[in-house]
């Protein structure tokens, strides 16, 4: 697929990094994710993007189906833009926002902002403002919020940069979500209160449980929420919505579970990507995958055995040779000969269609043997 479309935002979930937008010219709605969209509005919340008119290009998915890519948002003067900060004085109590919907920069006062921490670095930065067109043809900005509680939190007085110094030795020192293994930082909460400080906050979900230090000896160390903490896992499928090559660890989309899922690789995986993998849910109840590998892909043809079938609610489920996800299936697929006896066993050929999470189900023209 090929050339430049328009078309209006319907959804975008923030936090997860993916939404769908709508447009005359194509038929059905279309996905993006966050690498689709400009580089100054990465951080925007659905608030802001939802109802904007977008130019795009489309291409083609892992899963076969169109997404929306190199996304330009439109504005019109007195909108509320995405932008990046290009530059600021805080000695003059001024500075610079560009932005890739319009032209030219957009100059804004430090009493358009809340109150930043003193000497606070604002170059890069991300914000959406309200752009006014002056009458000497200059654009001002007004209204200038940060597009994340992140970013707000590290640059704002009176936000959570971590939680400082005290509570024992090092406080909660700086909250990251390195996710490397080693759970809530080597210093755990340590001897005598909190010891060492939280350290580096990690997730840690590599069987050590929440660090080598734990909450102290005998705490959550190793051996803490380890392998016999977890359930020991299904089967599921999801797509890529964020991968860190520095860090080697990303996030699943999985229709299987309420909130993002945590993998850990070495592998380089784009977002987008479908896999198949086994998931578990930790025992501080957040979901991780292991065991990845390349997922069930729609448009693609695959021989397995019907697994289950529940006949008063008319679905089941096909297993796949050599993939952990099972395929859903409406009994409608088989024919009528079969509809009403047991399938389970039963050999069938199918063509898959992958849902927005990453479910596989059999399409129409299924052949049962």
């Amino acid at each position: 697929m090929a050339g430049r479309y328009s078309g209006v935002v319907k959804s975008w979930n923030g936090s997860k990094g993916y939404g769908f937008l709508s447009s005359p010219q194509i038929t059905g709605d279309v996905m993006f994710l966050r690498s689709h969209l400009p580089a100054d509005a990465k951080e925007v919340r659905g608030k802001f993007l939802e109802g904007k008119t977008v130019n795009f290009d489309l291409t083609t998915g892992p899963d076969g189906r169109a997404q929306g890519a190199n996304m330009q948002i439109t504005a019109a003067e007195g909108d509320f833009v995405a932008g990046e900060v290009k530059s600021y004085s805080e000695r003059h109590g001024y500075g610079f926002i560009t932005s890739s919907s319009l032209k030219g920069e957009v100059r804004f006062n430090r009493t358009d902002l809340d109150a930043l921490l003193p000497g606070v670095d604002l170059k890069g930065e991300l914000v959406i403002c309200k752009v006014l067109l002056m009458p000497d043809g200059k654009l001002r900005a007004e209204k200038i919020m940060f597009q994340s509680s992140k970013i707000a939190n590290r640059l704002k007085a009176g936000g959570m940069m971590g939680f400082g110094k005290g509570g024992g030795k090092g406080g909660f020192g700086q909250m990251d979500y390195g996710m490397d293994g080693n759970g809530f930082g080597k210093g755990g909460f340590g001897k005598g209160g909190f010891g060492q400080g939280y350290g580096m906050m990690d997730y840690g979900m590599d069987g050590n449980g929440f660090g080598k230090g734990g909450f102290g000896k005998g705490g959550f160390g190793k051996g803490g929420f380890g392998d016999d903490g977890r359930d020991q896992g299904q089967g599921a499928q999801g797509i890529v919505i964020a991968y860190n090559s520095g860090k080697g660890y990303g996030f699943l989309k999985c229709g299987k579970a309420d909130s993002d899922v945590y993998f850990k690789s070495q592998d380089a995986y784009q977002e987008g990507a479908i896999v198949s993998f086994t998931l578990k849910i930790n025992k501080d109840g957040k979901p991780s995958a292991i065991n990845l590998q390349p997922g069930i892909s729609s448009g693609q043809t695959y021989t397995g055995t019907v697994k289950t079938f529940l006949d008063t609610k008319g679905y089941g489920f096909i297993s796949v040779p050599g993939q952990p996800s099972d395929v859903y299936f409406n009994k409608d697929l088989a024919p009528a000969a079969l509809q009403n006896g047991s399938l389970v066993g039963k050999s069938v050929r199918f063509t898959v269609q992958v849902s927005a999470d990453g479910k596989a189900r059999a399409e129409q023209g299924a052949q049962f043997y």
